[in-house]
């Protein structure tokens, strides 16, 4: 008796586990429904902790905040086993020249017909050096915005503040690094369920 029991745990075990297989679904582009962009400053956080003597901080710097709603059209609790998000933000520095900067970010266990949120940032020390002014930032000096979203490596959705031929900017201006990941900022902590998990090491 014993032993029939323990087969049909097992049976049921990897009849669950197949079937959570099966809602894995592949994607085509268009299956990935993106809002728009919100562009922002955030201030530094500043935590309460115990144990430590607290120190004031009189001007906390601006962080500049790139999010953008997202759902993935599917079966009803298909899950996506990953997702890459490659974020663009194009400025005008100092000088007067486009300057792009990008970041990827893959979330995992995306849940179809499920509301999430992706987002990038930009630090205060890489906005002054953009900018000149490494005090304060506003968040229209941001010319524009982007993103593209891959699957398995294909892309299966795109969205972009700008239209037309202007539509993929950072074609024209080049990127570099510096968009960062939510986990490498002091906001990790902060609107955790907002966001799907992170699957990479966020650079």
């Amino acid at each position: 008796m014993k032993s029939l029991i323990t087969a049909l745990a097992v049976t049921f075990l990897l009849g669950t586990f197949a079937d959570a297989q099966q809602r894995q679904i592949q994607l085509k582009v268009g299956d990935v429904d993106l809002g728009r962009f919100e562009v922002d400053t955030q201030k530094t956080p500043i935590f309460e902790a115990g144990g430590v003597k607290d120190k004031n901080v009189p001007n906390p710097r601006d962080w500049l905040e790139i999010e953008i709603e997202f759902t993935v059209d599917g079966p009803a609790d298909a899950v996506v086993p990953e997702l890459q998000f490659r974020f663009y933000a194009g400025f005008k520095d100092q000088n007067g020249q486009g300057r792009t900067l990008t970041g990827d970010v893959r979330y995992k266990n995306v849940v179809c017909g499920e509301q999430y949120f992706a987002t990038r940032y930009v630090s205060p020390n890489t906005l002054g050096e953009i900018t000149g002014d490494f005090r304060r930032f506003q968040a229209n000096a941001v010319e524009a915005a982007g993103v593209e979203v891959y699957y398995n490596g294909v892309i299966v959705g795109g969205e972009s503040t700008m239209s037309g031929s202007s539509a993929k900017f950072w074609e024209v201006t080049g990127t570099t690094p510096g968009l960062l990941s939510k986990d490498k900022t002091p906001f990790a902590l902060l609107w955790i369920d907002r966001y799907p998990d992170i699957a990479n090491d966020g650079r």
